[in-house]
């Protein structure tokens, strides 16, 4: 009785481990299936519950783990998904519900501080898109710059940069059309000057045409020209002017110019010099530099090898002429696909025919002669004799093998493409080193050589859809091994090969033969004697012999990919000014009074000169009422731009996005986020566009993608 009631506890106690062990089992197999299915919020807790039973079970513990890891995963990648879409609220739930299944998720973590980001990013381009539907357009720009700077990838932000910056073009194209038409250097004149004072010439010209002309302290006084020019325009009217007293000007607005001595010094202190950066795609940086240094005498030219940028800074007339010659440059290397077909044909012959004799007979004695007195007494018939055989040997084998190589390489004009089909041999070498005392001491190296088929093609696409290609071949095998001293192993190493350049259409198949290898080998074995009897001595002797021939054919086969690129014909001829000055077009004097007067309606008369040394217009200069009337200051009409809305409105996709974070941005409490601001309220849908073209403010400075610095 006592012995029962002591086992009683562990009975039991072991029956309730049994229990435990059943529920985790049934737990996790439910959970497994639940996984399966999909619902991980009531997979995950079976999971974990069957491991808190069982918790010696490796098994329940790693698959719990592992739903831990790959749930919370999801979670995040939907977060990301919510927030990429502006489902800010959605976004936060998820990344916080995968925190609380697995704290170490750091995508989660990340997530929650990317929220933050995105609510003072949401905030600026709110502010940007009011900017933008207010005409301040550098504002609005520099607002969103400011939102990509929290998100650099966010698209919206990327669409509203581009939306912004798509209005400041449209705006800086307009102001330059306007100040084009407003200009007075487009003007008709005439003048009839003979030795007069370039002060009086310019005096004259001021008073006839506008045009406002300013002379730096340094141009001499005395400076006299001599010009005759009838309906000239005005610039290159100036411009001949200037030419001819070794002068430069510097355009200060449409109708004002202000006019240097061209020395040195006065070019580096007036000129207005440009910082542009090229991203070169195709071409090679380096060579680009050598070029604009050589041919435009640019002295300022920086190169990045790694990012293939290159950085100019000169005139506004230099750079230009610089990108045409980048832009002749920078093109797309022609590309060539090969269809390589190798053959390898080999005919192998091996004959063994005719009777082996023996060629030896071995005698001796038994093993009971081991004395003189016993080799006396042994008979003639007690010797014994090796036993003889004879071999009849009728064979004759041929074989004949075809190894075919049929790979594709697609290469760039002028580089090597490389194919090899083989092997790579080590060859082992060993050098010894003796010592004074002891054994030498033996070093190892080994080498590897390329045996078998290596192919080389270098191709060159012409434009006539023509490839000229060089090409090496070279077939190689292992004809035997070569044992040298101390254990080194070398090889004797059979090859054929050749090189040759052709020239095919794409698509045509060229057949490269002729590169044969044959060996002939004969052995007879013989009866001396009998064996060399005609006809009959055939039969008293063994031949064996061996053929081999094989051959190697090549067809290749090209066929165009990209082909080479077409040079613009703008870009094939550029004008480059002077040895001593970089311009974009030349001096000229093309008669511009009765063109203008036909194609664009009534215009000022040109001014006239007659008598030598002074300057009188034909015809005084159309009064103010029949000048075209100048926009309000501050603002020009653009045109809208193809995709662009009225009013600058922005893409739907943006639109959906700031409504979305607006929304989410007046739920949140106030204090929510460190600095928040007041939430805006949420703004209805841009208005439809209307159909006639928007009048946008003009911004403080329109000039955005270039930077000039003045030295």
């Amino acid at each position: 009785m006592k012995k029962s009631r002591s086992s009683h506890p562990w009975f039991a106690a072991g029956l309730a481990f049994a229990l435990a062990g059943c529920a985790a089992n049934s737990l996790h197999s439910d959970g497994v299936k639940l996984v399966r299915q999909g619902d991980h919020d009531a997979a995950l807790a079976k999971l974990q519950e069957a491991a808190r039973l069982d918790p010696a079970n490796a098994e329940f513990r790693i698959d719990m783990l592992n739903e831990v890891n790959s749930y919370s995963s999801d979670l995040a990648r939907r977060a990301d998904e919510a927030r990429a879409a502006g489902r800010l609220d959605e976004a936060s739930t998820l990344y916080r519900k995968a925190l609380q299944i697995n704290r170490a998720n750091d995508r989660a973590k990340r997530g929650l501080d990317g929220l933050e980001s995105d609510l003072r990013m949401g905030r600026l381009l709110t502010e940007s898109e009011r900017l933008l539907r207010d005409g301040q357009l550098e504002a609005a720009r520099d607002k969103v710059r400011a939102a990509l700077i929290e998100s650099p990838r966010n698209t919206v932000a990327l669409q509203q940069l581009e939306l912004v910056q798509q209005q400041i073009d449209k705006v800086k194209a307009a102001r330059t059309a306007q100040a084009a038409a407003q200009s007075v250097m487009s003007r008709p004149v005439t003048l009839q000057f003979r030795d007069a004072n370039l002060r009086m010439v310019f005096e004259a010209l001021s008073r006839t045409t506008g045009l406002n002309v300013i002379l730096d302290r340094d141009v001499r006084a005395d400076l006299k020209t001599t010009i005759f020019v009838k309906d000239a325009s005005v610039e290159d009217t100036v411009d001949l002017i200037l030419l001819q007293n070794q002068l430069e000007k510097r355009t200060l607005n449409a109708n004002t110019m202000f006019v240097y001595p061209a020395t040195a010094a006065k070019q580096k202190e007036y000129q207005d010099l440009q910082v542009r950066t090229f991203q070169i795609q195709n071409a090679d940086v380096k060579y680009l530099q050598t070029v604009l240094k050589t041919v435009l005498k640019l002295k300022d030219v920086s190169v990045d090898e790694r990012s293939s940028t290159l950085v100019l800074r000169d005139t506004p007339e230099a750079i230009a002429v610089a990108a045409k010659i980048i832009a002749a440059h920078d093109v797309a290397e022609p590309e060539v696909m090969l269809e390589v077909a190798v053959l390898e044909v080999s005919h192998d012959r091996l004959t063994d025919i005719g009777i082996e004799f023996p060629t030896a007979i071995s005698l001796s004695t038994p093993t009971t002669i081991n004395t003189l007195s016993d080799l006396k007494r042994l008979r003639p018939g007690g010797l014994l004799v090796s036993p003889l055989s004879a071999n009849i040997n009728l064979k004759l084998q041929d074989t004949d093998a075809n190894l075919l190589a049929s790979p594709r390489i697609r290469a760039r004009n002028k580089e090597k493409a490389r194919i090899l089909i083989g092997d790579r041999v080590p060859i082992i070498t060993n050098s010894v080193t003796p010592v004074a005392s002891g054994s030498s001491v033996v070093t190892g190296s080994v080498q590897y050589q390329d045996v078998g088929l290596k192919l080389e093609f270098e191709p060159q696409v012409y434009s006539d859809d023509e490839v000229g290609i060089k090409i090496s071949l070279e077939v190689s095998t292992i004809a035997k091994e070569i044992a040298g001293p101390n254990g080194s192993l070398a090889y004797q190493i059979g090859t054929r090969n050749a090189q040759t350049v052709v020239r095919l259409r794409d698509g045509e198949t060229q057949v490269l033969g002729g590169l044969i290898s044959s060996e002939d080998r004969n052995t007879a074995s013989k009866i001396p004697g009998l064996g060399h009897l005609p006809v009959v001595g055939q039969l008293f002797g063994n031949n064996s012999g061996t053929n081999n021939k094989t051959e190697i054919i090549l067809s290749i086969t090209p066929h165009i990919i990209r082909p080479p690129a077409v040079i613009d014909a703008s870009l094939r001829e550029v004008f480059s000014g002077t040895e001593s000055s970089i311009r974009q077009r030349a001096l000229q004097l093309d008669p511009v009074g009765s063109v203008r007067a036909q194609s664009s309606g009534p215009t000022a008369a040109p001014a006239a000169a007659t008598p030598p040394g002074a300057a009188q217009p034909r015809t005084p200069p159309a009064p103010p009422a029949q000048r075209a009337p100048a926009s309000p200051a501050g603002s020009v009409t653009a045109p809208a731009a193809p995709g662009a809305t009225s009013g600058a409105a922005p893409p739907a996709a943006a639109a959906s996005y700031l409504r979305n974070l607006q929304q989410y941005l007046s739920t949140r409490p106030a204090g929510g986020a460190a600095g928040s601001a007041p939430a805006p309220a949420a703004q209805p849908d841009p208005p439809a566009a209307p159909a006639a073209d928007p009048v946008v403010p003009a911004p403080p400075d329109a000039s955005a993608s270039d930077a000039k610095a003045g030295s």
